[in-house]
Parts: structure tokens; sequence; C-alpha cells
């Protein structure tokens, strides 16, 4: 009888919340004993901050084509994050952006990226921890189950912040202007190494970059719903008693308070 309730109770579980991974409970053992974390997006503002003295004491979190920083072998980010892959990325250009990104990235980093992935992630990264998460959850947030669907990348490197518990989180080089105002720009070169330049030599075209769309409309109603998402993270956290700042002093993003970060 009580093994009949067992699987009953399991095939309920798999029908609610069928993506289960226990194993990321490794990331609180890895990351819970820092008392902040930066987390490091590619923003053109980036190249303003001195960034090769960060303390041990600090968890460091790169996303998307952060690997190409010029000190990111000072800065060894604690862990990388990826999106998910999504169109226009085709498999060969997923491939050979990371394995350009293992190439350069401080072998001991770990990377993070979403179940989809994990096939191609594990046949490139080798010699490299690789960590999964899946979309589709909700709060509370917790990586051994579906995390919040993403409207950026930062999206998910925040709700890793926030899972492992860390007291304090600064953003830097984070800035939302070019989906509406400024041009498609970063602190790399789209002509070199990175994912635009992989796009680019399967002559897939990036909108983005001519800030062009066929529903200009559709990126304003987006951009609405990625910073409701940073609205609510920051409600969520401040309630676990975790603070998140902008810590970018040449960042316009507002949503954090603006602290002056001392590395």
């Amino acid at each position: 009888m009580i093994s009949i309730l067992k699987i009953k109770a399991k095939i309920k579980s798999f029908i609610t919340n069928p993506y289960s991974n226990k194993g990321n409970k490794e990331l609180l053992t890895l990351f819970s004993h820092f008392s902040d974390c930066i987390i490091l997006g590619s923003s053109p503002s980036i190249n303003e901050l001195e960034l090769s003295n960060l303390s041990k004491n600090t968890m460091v979190i790169t996303m998307g084509n952060f690997h190409e920083h010029p000190a990111i072998n000072a800065i060894k980010p604690s862990i990388h994050v990826f999106a998910a892959s999504h169109p226009p990325i085709t498999e060969k250009v997923l491939v050979n952006w990371w394995f350009r990104c293992n190439e350069v990235l401080p072998l001991g980093t770990p990377v993070l990226v979403e179940k989809r992935d994990k096939e191609i992630a594990t046949r490139v990264f080798t010699e490299r921890k690789v960590f999964t998460y899946s979309y589709g959850g909700d709060f509370p947030i917790d990586f051994t189950k579906p995390i919040i669907s993403p409207w950026s990348v930062t999206i998910v490197g925040l709700q890793l912040a926030i899972y492992v518990k860390v007291p304090e989180i600064y953003l830097m080089g984070i800035n939302h202007d070019w989906q509406c105002i400024k041009p498609y720009l970063h602190f790399y070169d789209h002509n070199a190494p990175s994912l635009e330049y992989y796009l680019k030599n399967e002559g897939v075209k990036i909108p983005y970059e001519k800030q062009q769309q066929p529903f200009p409309k559709e990126r304003l109603y987006r951009e609405y719903e990625l910073y409701q998402q940073y609205e609510t993270l920051k409600l969520y956290a401040e309630k676990r008693h975790q603070k998140i700042y902008n810590g970018d002093k040449n960042s316009d993003f507002d949503v954090f308070k603006h602290v002056n970060y001392t590395i």
C-alpha cells in the first residue's frame, strides 16, 4: 500500500513539475559562503571598470560573450551563464561560439546552460563542470526545479545569486538602453570572435544591429516584461534579506539603486 502511494506521489510530482535536478544543490555548496556577488554584463560601460583585482570573497557571475573580456583570466569567474539557444542561433553557430568560450574561459570556471543545450555543452566543455537549469518555473527560486523563464540572461544570473543566498548583489555592465534608444553595442567588437561574429559568418542577419524589427512595438512590450522581472526579483530578494544594486557608475539602468562599488 505504501509503495503504491509513493508511486502515485512520484507520478503527481512528475506531472506538476517534471524537471528535477537535485545535483544543482551543489551550487549552494559552492557559492553560499560568499559575502557578495558581482554579475558582469557586456555593455560598453564595462570598459570603464577595472576588474582585474576582484576580491576572493566575491562571487563573480559572467554571462554570454563576457569570456571575450581582456581581463578574463584575472577575473576568474565563479561561474559562466548562458541563456537557452534560440533562433537565429543555429547548432553550428552555438558549437563554434562555445568552442571559442572554452578556449579562453579559465578552466576552473564551470558553465550553466539550459537543459536543452546540455548535449552540445557536454560535447564542447569536455574538461569543465557543466550545470543545467530549466525554464518554466516560478517562485520560490530553486535551481533543482524549473526557474523563472527569463527575458534576458541577466535574469538567470540574478536568480542564481538569489538562490545561493549571497547577501549583496551588484550588477555591472548591465544596460538595456540599446533595446529602444541606443545602437546595439557591447564592450567587444562584433567583427571579432563573439556570438555576433559567428552569426555573421553563417550569413545570419542580426536585426538589432540596425535597430530594425518587423514589429517595433513588440520590442517595447518585451522590454516592459524584462523590467517587470527585475522589479519582481528585487522585491523577492528583499524579502529574503538580500540586496541588489547597480554598481556600475557608467550605467543608466535604474531599476536598482546606484552605489559606488569599490573593487
